[in-house]
């Protein structure tokens, strides 16, 4: 057979194609890596699929596992202050109206706590600040040193230097007096509000045979400074029978507010008797 020139060309033109199809097929079956596994096939079809963001958590190598990347937020550490008074709490009666005498030791603890308390205060010029509204229990008031010889009048010098008993304390006097095996006392609330009188104290007193009263104490607080208000007192309510005081007869006593934050509330006297309140 006689091949022509044109035949000649046209059978290298078929080697020629033929040859590159068989390399491009080839190609994929020597070379192309194998995809296994749930990590390689979660890039492929981040990269092929727009539905399926790369950055997505649900990509298995982007999880961290690693411990020191875990922040346990509710065992944060305490601040300072949260430490400082967790540690006053720790010391503190339930309730002044039930509970006995504080030791010397404690009451040594809760002063030592106070002092360290107060210098964390984190609210400047507490006397304006709101948060001194709003409903406390008093839960501890400090006091004097029990002399060694007993003196008639020491009670009478100590409450006219001091400037006159809280309102709490007062009320909590009052209720005191009622016959013990006749009344049972409830906790001492005292409540800031913004109009005057802006101090009430109150103490719930139930009644033996189940009736409710109350024993009220309330003062106007007069703003003196960023740190000292004036509390005088204006009347006394003791089961229902309320008594104005004469002016004549009101007394008053300076009030330092030396810590105050959304949960407790430390006050001092002229002398620097402390108390302390806890928010309800």
């Amino acid at each position: 057979m006689i091949i022509t020139k044109h035949q000649l060309t046209a059978i290298g033109a078929l080697l020629t194609g033929a040859a590159t199809v068989s390399a491009f097929n080839a190609h994929p079956t020597t070379c192309a890596p194998r995809l296994t596994g749930p990590a390689s096939s979660a890039r492929f079809m981040a990269d092929f699929d727009d539905s399926f963001p790369s950055d997505s958590s649900e990509d298995p190598h982007f999880t961290v596992e690693s411990e020191d990347a875990t922040i346990d937020v509710e065992n944060k550490p305490p601040t300072a202050s949260e430490s400082v008074v967790s540690s006053i709490m720790d010391y503190l009666p339930s309730s002044l109206t039930s509970s006995g005498e504080i030791s010397a030791d404690d009451r040594a603890m809760i002063n030592e706590a106070i002092l360290k308390l107060e210098a964390l205060n984190p609210t400047e010029d507490p006397v304006y600040s709101s948060l001194i509204n709003g409903v406390w229990t008093l839960r501890y008031a400090g006091g004097y040193s029990q002399p060694k010889i007993p003196s008639p009048t020491r009670d009478l010098a100590l409450f006219l230097y001091s400037g006159g008993y809280s309102p709490g304390l007062f009320a909590l006097g009052l209720a005191q007096k009622l016959p013990a095996q006749l009344v049972e006392l409830g906790d001492l609330e005292i409540s800031i509000s913004r109009s005057q009188p802006r101090i009430e104290a109150k103490i719930d007193v139930k009644l033996f045979g189940g009736s409710e009263e109350t024993v009220e104490v309330k003062a106007r607080l007069e703003v003196d400074s960023g740190l000292r208000f004036t509390e005088t007192y204006e009347s006394a309510s003791v089961l229902g029978q309320t008594v104005d005081i004469p002016e004549a007869l009101q007394y008053s006593r300076d009030l330092y507010v030396s810590y105050v934050d959304e949960d407790i509330l430390v006050v001092r006297d002229g002398a620097g008797v402390p108390e302390i309140l806890v928010r309800k």
